[in-house]
């Protein structure tokens, strides 16, 4: 499992992935989790862009696995 380390890196993740998103699974490492929010907000607009939404993750050490669902 490939843990990102740059927004770009997962927007490219998740551009190139073709398949469900319940099988999509996104490892950001914790140095994207900025204090106010905006690296996962971008992250997150590119998510709803597919029309998936989140669902869930998973803490791991030093990284999250985010989880996505089909939108509702």
């Amino acid at each position: 499992m490939k843990v990102v380390k740059t927004v770009s890196d997962a927007l490219k993740m998740i551009d190139s992935y073709d398949g469900p998103p319940e099988e999509f699974f996104l490892s950001v490492s914790e140095e994207l989790l900025d204090p106010v929010g905006i690296n996962m907000a971008i992250i997150a607009d590119r998510i709803l862009s597919r029309n998936w939404e989140p669902n869930g993750f998973e803490q791991q050490l030093g990284f999250r696995i985010y989880r996505y669902k089909a939108w509702d």
